[in-house]
C-alpha cells in the first residue's frame, strides 16, 4: 500500500508521522467504497481499539474521498523513526482534529460495524 506523511501539532512543534491512510486500509479489508458508499452502508463505521482499552469511531464517509475526504492515517513512524513505547505498534493520526483525542496510540485492532444490514 502506498504511504504518506501527515504533520501534526504536538507540544508546540510539528511532528510528522508516515503510514498508510485508513481508507486503505478499509478498502482492502472489503469496506464499501465509492459506489457501494450509499444508503444503508452510510450507517457503517469503525471503531478504533487500543491496547489499553481506548477506543474511538470513525465513520466510513468521514474517510470517502467523496464525502469529507479526512487524510486519518494509520502510522507506524514518527519522525522518520518506528514508534516505540506508548505509541507502538500504531497510531491512528487525525491531523484535522483540534482536540487530538481520536489520535488512538497503541491502535491494536479496527473492526468495522455495521449498524443496519
Amino acid at each position: 500500500m502506498s504511504r504518506e506523511t501527515v504533520s501534526i501539532q504536538e507540544d508546540g512543534s510539528n511532528v510528522d508521522y508516515e503510514g498508510v491512510l485508513l481508507r486503505e486500509i478499509l478498502k482492502r479489508a472489503g469496506a464499501p467504497t465509492e459506489k457501494e458508499l450509499r444508503g444503508k452502508a452510510l450507517a457503517s463505521y469503525v471503531l478504533a481499539k487500543a491496547r489499553d482499552g481506548y477506543q474511538v469511531v470513525f465513520t466510513l464517509a468521514e474517510v470517502a474521498p467523496e464525502f469529507a475526504n479526512e487524510r486519518i492515517l494509520v502510522a507506524d513512524k514518527r519522525d522518520g523513526k518506528p514508534l516505540f513505547g506508548y505509541h507502538s505498534p500504531f497510531r491512528v493520526v487525525c491531523p484535522n482534529d483540534r482536540a487530538g483525542a481520536r489520535s488512538v496510540r497503541m491502535l491494536d485492532a479496527l473492526e468495522i460495524v455495521r449498524l443496519q444490514k
